[in-house]
């Protein structure tokens, strides 16, 4: 749960800099939109191919080693301030959370002895990615608001302490791994007829344009409520905090009631509520000071629902394989999550670009309905799989 919430300040510190880089002008919306091109690219061509190696050096000296390279990138980057540094930088975390996740999702498989229990500790591990998205932003939006605001990349130093802290725990408890990894002596070469399996198919679609919903929200929000809403820097970040907070509380929730719930019956009630909400606040408009202040206080509640989406999804789905197999259907999410959430932030650029800011609310809507469309074929190609057997 660190790991990831390491991984999350740095992911999701993509809004930070796109709010500041887009205010003097001198980074179009679109140049700024490609940085989540570099970050998920790289996650999307690697992810498959890194399951071999990340098993040659054991889970949890592979998840060191991407800490410590989350540590470097965090204390580097207040000295280094040109544009293709930042694109570096972002190919290089990619790459750490793309091992990081594979080693953590396998992990949480093995433990794991039921399908309610892996949901359970998949979402509280999710949890507390949105966690330390809440957290980057609390800091950045203080920092932006202080008298050192010229100063505010060396607010990664928080990230770069936390991530070696906890590399240094793994360092030391690695050896603990042994029985761990006698469990899962053999890996399965990659196989990808997996994509030509129907059910697959619509899941891996599924993911991608949750994802694509997520990067719509977490990357571009502050960006929504400071040029198209008016609110100052600090607000905008703020809103984009207590979005996080939202969707920590939504995991958090829907950790406790898959123990009751089916995943599937969460997951759409999770979604329509989504829907409903984000469609209210589209027909509130912003066309008066009352509707606007009452848009930006309502909008992160959609955090509740929309959080709960995708580790339900990939509990269902990862359920159905073995320990063994877990690494490489994680490492195809990886793939296919990454292109949705490239796709996601370079079009919401080219909608803050053309100036259409006011339709970003629709915008967000459209990819959930395609959700819960698909998603309905998934659960009945499910259910009569289920009844074949």
């Amino acid at each position: 749960m660190l790991s990831f919430i390491v991984f999350s300040m740095l992911l999701n510190s993509m809004s930070v800099i796109i709010l500041q880089l887009s205010q003097n002008q001198q980074y179009s919306y679109t140049g700024l939109g490609l940085l989540e091109f570099f970050k998920d690219i790289p996650i999307a061509l690697v992810s498959v191919f890194l399951v071999d190696f990340i098993k040659k050096r054991s889970y949890f000296s592979s998840l060191c080693i991407s800490l410590i390279v989350c540590a470097i990138c965090s204390f580097s980057v207040p000295f280094l301030s040109e544009f293709w540094f930042l694109k570096v930088w972002f190919i290089l975390i990619g790459i750490s959370f793309s091992i990081g996740k594979i080693c953590v999702f396998t992990i949480i498989k093995n433990i794991s002895d039921t399908e309610k229990e892996f949901s359970k500790t998949m979402s509280r591990t999710e949890a507390a990615f949105m966690l330390g998205v809440f957290i980057v932003n609390i800091e950045f939006a203080l920092i932006l608001n202080s008298d050192y605001k010229d100063y505010w990349k060396f607010g990664f130093w928080l990230v770069g302490i936390i991530s070696t802290w906890t590399a240094f725990w793994f360092y030391k408890n690695d050896q603990k791994e042994e029985s761990y990894t006698k469990k899962i002596e053999h890996t399965e070469k990659i196989d990808f007829r997996v994509l030509y399996d129907y059910r697959s198919g619509l899941f891996f679609l599924l993911v991608s344009l949750i994802v694509f919903t997520e990067q719509i929200f977490n990357s571009w929000l502050p960006t929504f409520y400071k040029h198209t809403l008016k609110a100052d820097s600090f607000f905008a970040l703020q809103s984009s905090a207590f979005l996080a907070l939202f969707c920590f509380l939504g995991r958090l929730l829907a950790s406790k009631a898959v123990v009751k719930f089916a995943p599937m019956k969460i997951f759409f009630v999770c979604l329509i509520s989504a829907i409903v909400l984000i469609s209210s606040a589209f027909l509130i408009g912003q066309d008066s000071d009352i509707k606007v202040k009452i848009l930006m206080f309502v909008f992160p509640l959609v955090g509740i629902f929309t959080a709960p989406l995708y580790p339900m999804l990939n509990s269902k789905f990862l359920s159905r394989f073995s320990e063994r197999r877990v690494g490489k259907m994680v490492s195809f999410i990886i793939l296919f999550t990454s292109l949705g959430g490239s796709i996601g932030s370079m079009s919401t650029a080219y909608i803050f670009q053309k100036k259409l800011g006011n339709y970003y609310l629709l915008f967000a809507t459209i990819p959930l309905i395609l959700i819960l469309i698909f998603s309905i074929f998934f659960s009945i190609k499910e259910k009569i799989t289920d009844y074949i057997k």
